[in-house]
């Protein structure tokens, strides 16, 4: 199936209601027509008057039933009978010829066969877009004639297109030129020069592509994830069966899409915008295998974070052990869910001035400027909260592929057909740890003694060092690790690395000098002035990362030796991997995660030069996990 099945449709903001006014038109192919020859009569009612203009269109409409959504499976009015109702309507008529009215006819048929044959929900589900996709795409609630000029309709089905009454033009259908507008007794009949283009939103895209978009699509209806759900107490009961239960009237069910719910992406709203990035079946094997690498879960975890003292076998006191079977559901759990839910990005949160230049324009230039920018930004935010990077700036991002999109109702749609991401970039996530939080803290321990180190903030006059810039901190302050004076055991810190994917990563951690803080420098009185001289503290630490059970994963880093002038990042491992998925793991499974240890050992005096004299520690600002990429 082509992927340019959608069609452009003027935006805009929907204007008040108006009421029936019929004013002469100075235009003689659409003259109106008056008197009782039509306006005595419903819009159904003058349908059938025109055989030989309108009869295909009616025997459509009178053979589908209304359906204000997909499950309303219980009504019997027929969109033939609503048009005869006395509300208010504008019903823009295809006439015989100018669109292909045996397609729908041929599809009332199937639908007669299919229940038939027992297969009442795939009926029902065919009946429902005959009824969306045409019957409901050219009527609207009210009447639109009274305003000759360019005019912004909402037509039945929610969708928001153009109507000019004085070019006669209606979602780009011209109105026939030979037959005269016929006002009725519940609104306003137009008779069109074809059919007006169905204008699908990003899922009714997805629903209508079905044959390439499987994968998704497929997941996104699988009744597990797509629940129905009966809802007694909004249904009507009739009487009790020969089996003893209830038989209702009128069924009620509601539907929950986790999915959907969870990628924060309202994709079915006819007045939100949004970028969708949907891999075909095409892409999506790669996509999945690309993806699958990130949930290489276990089938044994240990977890509760709980620690006594500094053996890292023993922090972890809960076990969870799954079965194969299990732990390849989670694997294939997660992978969809990830792709599936972070196909979207809402442009109300890209760059604040870009966004008050595109709500400047029309609904269809704000669509191609959004569809550029996405391209091109340096780093989106998905609806579901995740940043997208472009791994070279300025240049098309892979994620959206070569580049090709189109146009839906409520944004733009790049159907991938070639999976470029690498999903460093795309879904495993940077993090930071801050020391502001004691969370952010397994424990730190000297001696048997644990704890969580002290917070503090520098303030100038008190406790800050001026001889140190920290004007490149978000927050004066970092949390002090310290080993007392004449101590020679090693001091040890753990931190959670939470939410890992299985992948590898860059660690780098912030440190001040520790001599920033007054209170932490080295003094030592100089025998000849008998004045208290600074001297620096030259302190080393090492780290290394452990997993869950307490084996240590890949090597302890190099020495490193904390810089005693200024405040500096380092890389204590420049890629380093973590074979096992800790991301979403099933509920129960908690405070599970790999510990980052950060060690001065004791007893060494190339690590403390001044063990006996003076405390030794860390000034640690900040932790950052990135995310290495192919």
């Amino acid at each position: 199936m082509k992927l340019n099945k959608v069609k452009k449709v003027m935006g805009g903001t929907l204007g008040a209601a108006l009421l029936l006014a019929f004013p002469a038109c100075s235009d003689d192919h659409y003259d109106i027509l008056t008197g009782a020859e039509g306006s005595n009569k419903t819009i159904w009612q003058n349908i059938e008057s025109h055989p030989e203009e309108l009869d295909s269109l009616g025997m459509i409409l009178k053979q589908v039933r209304v359906y204000t959504k997909e499950e309303d499976t219980k009504r019997t009015m027929t969109y033939a009978e609503l048009l005869n109702q006395a509300q208010s309507f504008t019903f823009w008529a295809p006439r015989n010829g100018t669109y292909n009215a045996k397609q729908y006819l041929d599809q009332i048929e199937e639908i007669k066969a299919l229940r038939e044959a027992g297969q009442t929900e795939k009926a029902d589900r065919m009946e429902y877009n005959i009824g969306l996709q045409f019957a409901q795409n050219h009527m609207a609630r009210f009447n639109y004639e009274a305003e000759r000029s360019q005019q912004n309709v909402r037509l039945f089905n929610g969708k928001l297109c153009s109507y000019n009454a004085g070019e006669g033009v209606f979602n780009a259908v011209k109105l026939d030129a030979t037959m005269p507008t016929i006002p009725s007794s519940n609104g306003m009949l137009h008779v069109l020069d074809g059919k007006a283009a169905f204008a699908y939103n990003i899922y009714d895209y997805m629903g209508d592509n079905e044959d390439i978009f499987q994968n998704v699509y497929g997941t996104l209806t699988d009744p597990e994830i797509n629940k129905r759900t009966f809802n007694e107490a909004a249904s009507t009961p009739g009487g009790m069966g020969e089996d003893g239960k209830m038989i209702y009237v009128d069924s009620v069910f509601y539907y929950n899409n986790e999915l959907l719910n969870s990628c924060g992406a309202q994709i079915k709203n006819e007045d939100s915008l949004y970028v969708a990035v949907i891999p075909t079946d095409a892409a999506w094997t790669v996509a999945e295998q690309k993806t699958k690498k990130l949930f290489n879960y276990s089938t044994h975890y240990k977890y509760n974070y709980n620690p006594v003292n500094d053996d890292v076998e023993k922090a972890f006191t809960a076990e969870k052990t799954f079965s194969q079977h299990d732990r390849d559901s989670l694997v294939d759990y997660n992978t969809k869910r990830t792709i599936i839910t972070s196909m979207y990005f809402s442009p109300s949160i890209f760059a604040q001035s870009f966004v008050e230049q595109y709500k400047k324009k029309d609904r269809e230039e704000a669509k191609e400027m959004i569809a550029n920018y996405a391209m091109y930004a340096d780093s989106l935010i998905s609806t579901n909260n995740s940043t997208f990077y472009n791994p070279v700036k300025g240049q098309l991002n892979p994620l959206f592929g070569d580049g090709h999109y189109v146009k839906a109702s409520n944004g733009v749609i790049f159907p991938i057909t070639e999976y470029k991401a690498d999903p460093a970039n795309t879904i495993m996530q940077k993090s930071s740890i801050d020391m502001l939080y004691d969370s952010n803290v397994g424990f730190y321990s000297v001696s048997g003694s644990m704890g969580k180190g002290t917070y503090t903030y520098l303030v100038e006059g008190d406790n800050w060092n001026k001889d140190i810039d920290i004007s490149s901190l978000e927050t004066k302050g970092y949390r002090y690790f310290s080993v007392p004076a004449r101590q020679t055991s090693a001091m040890k810190v753990f931190f959670p690395l939470q939410s890992l994917m299985s992948g590898k990563y860059r660690i780098r951690i912030m440190l001040l000098p520790n001599r920033v803080d007054l209170n932490h420098r080295y003094l030592k009185e100089n025998k000849e002035t008998n004045e208290q001289e600074e001297i620096m503290q030259n302190t080393k630490f090492f780290a290394a990362v452990y997993d869950d059970e307490g084996n240590q994963i890949g090597e302890q880093s190099p020495d490193i030796t904390v810089d005693d002038n200024e405040v500096k990042t380092y890389t204590l491992f420049e890629s380093i991997e973590i074979p096992k998925c800790y991301y979403n793991l099933p509920s129960g499974v908690n405070k599970c995660y790999p510990l980052l240890k950060l060690e001065i050992p004791g007893k060494l005096k190339p690590y403390r030069p001044y063990l006996k004299t003076q405390p030794s520690g860390l000034s640690v600002v900040k932790i950052f996990v990135e995310p290495v990429g192919e």
